[in-house]
């Protein structure tokens, strides 16, 4: 297992979302005690959005959960991750354009 500090913000990319979660089967279950007032607001949060209960909960609890481990400092990764880390991280630079347009123009905040 190897660790390593991240100082800066990086994204979290877990190897589930390379494979899109309409097409997995889902087999866990989750399940959590609320109050009348909590199971209301969620309820009609979800009706709002046009989403079931499930894919609301779901959506909103991966959403969380993703923001949550991006800013986290330490990564723990096993010998394969590390390897595929590693072999990124070696990889020569490309330019991206239209990245280094934007970085070309003045910021909002610098017009006078």
């Amino acid at each position: 297992m190897h660790s390593f500090d991240l100082y800066v913000q990086q994204a979290y990319i877990r190897r589930m979302t390379t494979t899109p979660e309409t097409t997995r089967r889902k087999q866990a279950r989750l399940a959590m005690r609320l109050t009348p007032d909590q199971d209301a607001l969620i309820r009609d949060a979800a009706a709002a959005t046009g989403q079931s209960l499930t894919e609301f909960v779901t959506s909103a609890a991966v959403t969380r959960a993703e923001d949550t481990l991006a800013d986290r400092r330490v990564f723990r990764l096993d010998d394969a991750a590390w390897a595929e880390f590693s072999a990124i991280l070696d990889r020569p630079a490309q330019r991206v354009p239209e990245l280094a347009k934007l970085l070309s123009e003045r910021a909002p905040w610098d017009e006078a």
